[in-house]
């Protein structure tokens, strides 16, 4: 039903402002259009003083002198005391977001207490993403998804404020922007290769059945999924995609120089010396993935331009 909250432009088309409010980048992009201020001064107007981080910030936070009884996110508001309504995945990234915190806080606490030269010399947690998923069976990208809809700050940069208290540089939030930016670059070049082909029929962050898919077209029935390289393959997100959308098969972008096309066994790429080397070392690799395993045996094919690979013609049964 058509109402103010309603959408009826864009990516979003369709949809409820509160899908647009939680992709903090794009809002960013409409409140510097002219068009959007002067069409649409609701829309504009909610866009403008949304500021989600409020939900969770405790404001006395700041009142302490110690750095942590005063750190903003060491001082997070609880679960049962928000006054917003997440919803069920929401809820269990919040959860598990304080329950690090809580780990980081407490390993400051005990460096202290064993009167340690320097309390912010703290270690980074490892594979705390994988505990998620284990523990909650939601892929990981929903956990970064919620913190970016509500502009909370990632582990990586929570260690590396944390680690400069004690005039510590720490290197792994470094890494860790290197590859948010080399993701989004890669994920905005295959934006652009498949609007190209397919305009308005494909969605982008398109989000169904609490999962949130990079690309769907709707009329192929084929799910995009981008990853910088196979090693990156989330089996668990594999198996709830097909389940959400068991018709669809999913495409996987691999960088910018391959398309691995499950059903058909092949892998298209435009740097066959690379992919083919790559496939030749699967069957020694200790710890190969799903993926792995399964596309050391399919077919490589050489592709000079990888757009020519889609478009409005290219159906599931092709």
């Amino acid at each position: 039903m058509l109402d103010q909250d309603s959408i009826t432009f864009g990516k979003y088309k369709g949809l409820k402002l509160s899908a647009v409010l939680r992709d903090r980048s794009y809002c960013g992009w409409l409140l510097e259009q002219e068009w959007f201020q002067t069409n649409y001064e609701y829309l504009y107007n909610r866009v403008q003083e949304y500021d989600p981080k409020t939900y969770f910030l405790n404001p006395g936070a700041g009142d302490q002198t110690d750095f942590i009884d005063s750190y903003t996110y060491f001082n997070l508001t609880p679960i049962d005391q928000l006054e917003i309504e997440l919803n069920t995945v929401d809820m269990a990234c919040y959860d598990y977001y304080l329950e690090m915190l809580n780990r980081i806080r407490r390993q400051v606490y005990e460096r202290m207490e064993n009167e340690e030269d320097n309390l912010y010399d703290i270690k980074a947690p490892t594979r705390w993403l994988q505990l998620f998923e284990s523990r909650h069976g939601i892929p990981r990208g929903e956990f970064k998804e919620f913190l970016n809809a509500y502009e909370l700050p990632n582990i990586p940069y929570v260690i590396e404020r944390i680690k400069k208290e004690g005039g510590i540089e720490y290197k792994g939030a470094q890494s860790f922007k290197i590859a948010k930016a080399r993701s989004e670059a890669q994920e905005k070049w295959w934006e652009a290769v498949l609007k190209n082909k397919y305009g308005e029929d494909l969605g982008t962050q398109f989000k169904y059945k609490e999962c949130v898919f990079d690309f769907v077209n709707i009329p192929t029935k084929t799910i995009f999924e981008c990853k910088l390289g196979v090693k990156d393959f989330d089996e668990n997100q594999h198996h709830k995609y097909h389940v959400a959308l068991e018709e669809f098969r999913i495409i996987y972008l691999i960088a910018c120089d391959a398309v691995i096309d499950i059903e058909k066994e092949r892998v298209y790429t435009s740097n066959p010396e690379k992919h083919g080397a790559y496939m030749t070392r699967i069957p020694g690799m200790k710890a190969a993935n799903y993926l792995e395993h399964i596309i050391a045996e399919f077919e490589l094919v050489p592709v000079q331009d990888l757009s020519t690979l889609f478009g409005l013609t290219h159906q599931k049964d092709e």
